[in-house]
């Protein structure tokens, strides 16, 4: 099962880098942050994964100099089956969806942990993404503190399970290597970042691996790359079976 995880950074990129890199990839399975509701169906008929499940973690339609008001944007993952979704709120709720005002503060949205199952080739994976709380400076807050005891109880309902996404904390960090110490970090050792300088807003060199894949001891890994030129993130590629 070949899975992509990306934070897509809304509609900035998608025609002219993230759908023909897509194209060229042909994964099974797709696990995308930052994606807007309107964009679903042109990802959906671009990659040929026509199951996907979506959740609104924020809305735009105010302006906002780091996006455009495009509406409902969250969290969506793409297959061509999909069965047994899960919404997990660990900040927020369904039922009030938040403006977004990136400029203003990161954290005006809701966090949630997205999680499906999806047979491919007979077999059935078990996979989540999530699009966790910022803190600056790759700094553990006391915020992230707070939501991550949250998340990993949700994640803990999972025996085995591929989680992957943008934590917004840093490896090398507690939170980041509290979960490589329940789970297997599979992104390789000399990566130093998973920022892309040339096209993240910052438009600096930061040296932090924040896009995470990880698994329980069910399922390996393997082919793994951080793939850059595509967002503001580096794509994660990788193979996943069944031990």
């Amino acid at each position: 099962m070949k899975i992509i995880s990306l934070n897509i950074e809304g509609d900035k990129h998608l025609d002219d880098k993230i759908l023909p890199f897509f194209s060229k990839e042909k994964p099974d399975v797709l696990c995308l942050q930052e994606v807007f509701a309107k964009d679903i169906q042109k990802i959906s008929q671009s990659t040929g994964l026509t199951k996907y499940s979506f959740i609104s973690q924020a809305k735009v339609t105010k302006d906002n100099p780091h996006l455009p008001t495009n509406g409902l944007w969250g969290l969506c993952i793409f297959a061509k089956n999909l069965a047994k979704t899960g919404k997990h709120f660990y900040i927020g709720n369904a039922n009030q969806i938040p403006e977004f005002f990136a400029h203003e503060d990161p954290n005006s949205m809701n966090r949630c942990l997205l999680t499906v199952q999806s047979e491919i080739d007979g077999e059935i994976y078990q996979l989540a993404t999530t699009h966790f709380t910022w803190s600056g400076e790759g700094k553990v807050s006391a915020l992230q503190e707070e939501h991550f005891l949250k998340l990993k109880a949700f994640l803990g309902n999972y025996p085995e399970i591929v989680f992957c996404g943008d934590l917004n904390t840093p490896r090398g960090q507690k939170i980041y290597d509290q979960l490589a110490k329940i789970y297997k970090d599979n992104i390789p050792s000399k990566i130093d970042s998973t920022i892309d300088k040339k096209i993240h807003k910052a438009k600096k060199d930061i040296r932090l691996v924040i896009d995470a894949l990880f698994t329980s001891p069910g399922y390996k890994a393997s082919k793994v790359k951080v793939v850059a030129g595509v967002s503001d993130h580096k794509a994660i590629v990788a193979e996943i079976s069944k031990r």
